[in-house]
């Protein structure tokens, strides 16, 4: 069956060292499989791959062309907001509320994923317009929208920095929020997100791995 659009894709190259089995390998599971291609990998260990990092890459499919990044890489080219079109790293479940994005898809993390920049943009004050945010201080909000534990998460640091940037107080109800003052706030979780470019290709470019065309192209 073929991939389509929305659909993701991790795949190791099959160039790095003994700790990985031999070959390419490609996997749609959300998250790298890595004590299944890196055997000797600490399995406590979410970014132990085997010293093989280097050599895996996320592919997502968009209508005729192909993202790649390196999104598990510290510093990596294309980050996971740039690969699924979603500047403000939005989570969902399967059958979640609909914001735009490419239904019942999901990257590592259960990361959205939208068809476009502009609809992934839209989506982040149409999440924050929903459900118990509208109710919600800016520091409040923050705490729900990226829980400290999660990751590098300073919820704290995060609302003051968007809140500084919509020129309000952290005590400012969301549901208060003009719609310039969203729009700031959103270009300020994009960048506190980290949209990185990686690369865009076109299913025929020679860059793209012929088994990533097979699977693409069914």
């Amino acid at each position: 069956m073929a991939l389509e659009p929305g659909d993701h894709i991790w795949y190791y190259d099959g160039q790095g060292n003994d700790n990985a089995i031999p070959g390419e390998q490609t996997s749609t599971d959300k998250n790298v499989p890595r004590t299944q291609w890196f055997p000797n990998a600490n399995p406590n260990d979410p970014n132990d791959y085997g010293d093989n990092g280097t050599h895996i890459f996320n592919f997502v499919v968009y209508d005729g062309v192909l993202r790649r990044g390196q999104p598990h890489l510290r510093h990596g080219a294309g980050s996971y907001a740039w690969l699924n079109n979603n500047p403000g790293n939005l989570t969902g479940v399967p059958g979640g509320a609909d914001f735009g994005q490419f239904t019942d898809k999901f990257n590592w993390h259960n990361f959205l994923i939208f068809p476009d920049h502009d609809t992934g943009f839209a989506a982040i004050a149409a999440f924050l317009h929903q459900g118990p945010y509208p109710s919600l201080s800016i520091l409040d909000a923050f705490r729900k929208y990226a829980p400290g534990g999660d990751g590098p998460n300073s919820p704290e640091q995060y609302a003051a920095d968007v809140a500084a940037a919509a020129g309000v107080s952290t005590d400012t109800l969301v549901g208060d929020l003009t719609d310039d003052q969203m729009a700031e706030m959103q270009n300020k979780i994009e960048q506190i997100e980290g949209s990185v470019p990686g690369d865009e290709l076109s299913i025929d470019d020679d860059a793209v791995p012929q088994v990533i065309r097979d699977l693409v192209n069914g």
